[in-house]
């Protein structure tokens, strides 16, 4: 790549500064930019909901990298600054500023929005909170000091999350889910209700198949009638109803989109020169031969790799397993490859104490695996899971069954 070239990767996230990064490990002589809207360095996200609600992380605790090693890598970090234009045909970026920005090589890592609250409820919806950034962590920290119940709309992992905090932080906390299940989206039914049942020993209300039919503010309390006409009151609000993908500076410009931009196994976008990866990205994925978006730590950073070899010229398709995790409680939850597609369901562990894993086979072969148990007890065998499924190895029955069966053994047959 010409020296002169400009790289600018639009976002402040995971996917944002480990492409940055990947870029120096090769050249380190073109010109990096990363604009980002937040006000503080790229960060882990998952902290938010966990440690630092409950004050066991400070937020330095958890940036990827200070600013030195940006000075060090001359790579131009902007902060408070966001985008509001883009024009593809002469590689410009617009800032609310009046700003200017040229590229050579686009990298759109802009993340997810979270979804908005049904407009029916939306009266007061200035006095709820979310969760997306740092900022949005303090203040339901800062509100949780003063509330003693907690209702939280949405029981995805996010609102699970927070709902452990709280839980952790002694207040009263219910959970109101519309679907049938908790974490619908990507944990299969019958781990989502192990995790039910450890939040409702732990004291934690679950609804399922109810929603918010009317909220009342009354005195800084909320009251609130459930879709099954039962009353609860509480003293605080967060939504945690998921997410969608950052895609609203593209609106009605020439770029594919479809629940995320559109790109193919090497982050490659329908514009010339423009790449995406992330959460943003609804990208082709060569092993299963479908489009997938995904919101996940692993991928996030991979993705990032993946796009800024691809920027470079260093032709490299995407084909990391997914994979994801949630802490909850005093437990661990894990899920690898894609449970959506399978002949048969194979149990291995009997409690969360040992830990329970659900192992989806096609074929004779793993298609995904997702597990619950105390911390530490799932996490071995969900990654050699992961590599028996990269490698498409057939397998026996009766050895997925037996937890004291070493899964690594067969991998050494091959």
């Amino acid at each position: 790549m010409n020296s002169k070239e400009k790289i600018v990767i639009l976002g402040g996230g995971q996917s944002a500064v480990y492409a940055a990064k990947e870029i120096r490990n090769y050249d380190n002589k073109v010109e990096i930019t990363i604009i980002s809207e937040e006000n503080v360095l790229a960060y882990e996200r998952p902290p938010l909901s966990k440690e630092y609600i409950t004050n066991k992380k400070k937020l330095d605790d958890f940036i990827f990298f200070n600013s030195e090693f940006y000075s060090k890598n001359n790579i131009n970090y902007l902060k408070n600054t966001k985008i509001i234009n883009i024009d593809f045909q002469n590689k410009i970026l617009f800032s609310q500023n009046n700003n200017q920005f040229l590229y050579d090589k686009l990298l759109v890592a802009t993340g997810s929005l979270n979804r908005k609250i049904d407009p029916n409820i939306k009266n007061n919806y200035n006095k709820f909170l979310s969760l997306r950034n740092n900022e949005d962590s303090d203040n339901i920290k800062n509100k949780l000091k003063e509330s003693k119940k907690v209702l939280i709309i949405g029981g995805g992992f996010i609102g699970l999350e927070i709902a452990s905090s709280a839980n952790e932080l002694d207040k009263e906390v219910y959970v109101v889910e519309m679907n049938d299940q908790l974490m619908g989206r990507s944990i299969p039914k019958k781990i989502s209700n192990l995790c039910k049942k450890i939040h409702e020993e732990n004291g934690n209300k679950i609804y399922l198949n109810t929603t918010i039919k009317k909220i009342n503010f009354y005195n800084n309390s909320y009251e609130i009638k459930l879709s099954n006409e039962e009353i609860i009151f509480v003293d605080l609000v967060i939504l945690g109803i998921g997410s969608i993908a950052n895609t609203e500076l593209f609106k009605n410009k020439d770029i594919k989109i479809d629940n995320g931009i559109i790109t193919n196994e090497y982050c490659e976008t329908s514009q010339k020169d423009v790449y995406a990866a992330g959460d943003v990205s609804n990208f082709f994925h060569p092993f299963y031969n479908k489009y997938i978006r995904l919101e996940s730590y692993q991928h996030a950073q991979n993705h990032g790799i993946c796009a800024a070899k691809n920027i470079l010229g260093i032709k490299e398709a995407y084909n990391s397993i997914p994979w994801m995790w949630s802490d909850q409680l005093n437990i661990n939850i894990q899920l690898t490859g894609l449970c959506d597609d399978f002949d048969e369901i194979l149990q291995r562990g009997e409690n969360i104490e040992e830990g329970v894993i659900d192992f989806f086979i096609k074929d004779k072969e793993i298609k995904g695996a997702c597990g619950i148990g105390v911390k530490g007890k799932i996490g071995r065998d969900i990654k050699l899971a992961s590599k028996i499924l990269e490698k498409k190895l057939k397998i026996n029955v009766s050895n997925i069954l037996d937890k004291n069966f070493n899964l690594s053994k067969m991998l050494k047959k091959v």
